[in-house]
């Protein structure tokens, strides 16, 4: 054989071998759009991990789709309920579509779903108010939205006002102005904040963007928090999936619930129980990934706390009672109790005032932080 046939040979097994290493380290369909296919491969296993992908998802802040493998272990139903988990000051979710199933493997089935989500109208606003960003024409709702905020500002949102002042304003607003109900359009209008702002109705993923929203515009730190609230129901406790904020006041955070501040049931008056918690305390009924939220340990801007009615003491509380009692400003007195209990007996002087015919009083809360709400009259 000569030396050119050889060599020659020599090259041909250098190049089958060099095509087969690229075949083995490129495969064809390794382009841009695979590399991201592939980094949403994993098979998501709970609704939380569906909306985590779906909150980096949002980052863009564009509309777009995103294809996740999720583990049939997770129902439809569940994942309708995906609003309830995702930051909807981001993004909101448009519609999901299943494109395939893989049951061959019971143990470790799924089935890919197509998210289609869109820019929330709370997104639109913050920029149009305090970027001054054009909201595009032909996002009707974005501009109800803002219009609604901007009046809201207007009327209620004053510059010599604190931080505490402003976060006080808009939770009490927005309880007055809201109520934890669905949309009569089913138009998931609920999770947003234009559910909560402009239609009144809202649950809490609602509630906590209408805060975050107004709280951003007015120049006050905040961000949304989801993860399982429970709460005892029919003499059993139930575990749900739920959002709220944590608000920063005074260079520390603070946790505040407006959904769990709106009263139901015969009382109609809001209290201030889960405004401005720490860590420890919320986290008697609530559960959130402490690695993406803020550590909030101080209880220095809580309502009670801040308005001297964290009462340790009988005497302290009658007379904190008394004095509000003599100004006369309100038929419902709230403050929070620290290693203290109160029976009938303890509020009998109460009938002692003048136009006093009945008195009511409940409590919540744990043995460190009882919320006593005294009716005046209801």
């Amino acid at each position: 054989m000569s030396n050119k046939v050889f060599n020659a040979i020599i090259v041909l097994i250098l190049i089958a071998a060099a095509a087969f290493m690229l075949i083995k380290v490129f495969p064809k369909d390794s382009d841009e759009k695979s590399v991201k296919n592939k980094e949403t491969s994993e098979v998501l296993h709970s609704v939380e991990e569906v909306s985590e992908s779906l909150n980096v998802a949002f980052d863009s802040g564009e509309d777009g789709k995103i294809k996740l493998n999720i583990s049939n272990e997770i129902s439809d139903d569940e994942l309708k309920k995906v609003n309830m988990s995702i930051n909807s000051m981001k993004g909101n979710i448009i519609s999901f579509t299943t494109y395939e199933s893989n049951n061959d493997d019971l143990n470790n089935s799924f089935r890919a779903v197509e998210f289609e989500y869109e820019k929330a109208d709370t997104m639109y606003v913050y920029e149009s108010i305090v970027k001054g960003k054009a909201i595009p024409a032909d996002k009707n709702d974005a501009i109800k939205l803002r219009d609604k905020c901007q009046k809201f500002l207007e009327q209620y949102i004053k510059n010599y006002m604190t931080d505490y002042d402003k976060e006080l304003v808009i939770h009490d607003y927005i309880i007055n102005n809201c109520v934890y109900s669905y949309s009569d359009d089913n138009d998931n209008s609920e999770y947003s904040a234009y559910g909560a702002l402009v239609n009144g109705k809202a649950v809490c993923s609602g509630y906590a963007a209408a805060a975050n929203l107004l709280l951003m515009c007015s120049g006050v730190e905040s961000k949304i928090v989801t993860g399982v609230a429970t709460h005892i129901k029919n003499g059993h406790s139930e575990s749900e999936n739920h959002a709220w904020n944590q608000v920063k006041i005074g260079g520390e955070w603070y946790h505040l619930d407006v959904t769990w501040d709106d009263p139901v049931g015969d009382k109609n008056t809001l209290i201030h129980e889960y405004f401005n918690l720490n860590d420890n305390i919320i986290g008697e009924d609530h559960e959130w990934d402490k690695g993406n939220a803020s550590k909030c340990s101080s209880m220095k801007n809580n309502y009670y706390m801040k308005n001297g009615a964290y009462i340790y003491d009988k005497a302290s509380l009658e007379n904190y009672i008394r004095v509000n009692l003599a100004a006369g400003t309100d038929n419902n007195i709230e403050c929070a109790l620290k290693g203290l209990s109160v029976s009938d007996d303890d509020l009998k002087f109460v009938y002692d005032y003048s136009g006093v015919y009945s008195v009511s009083y409940s409590l919540s809360g744990n043995e460190d932080y009882n919320i006593l709400s005294v009716y005046i009259n209801e």
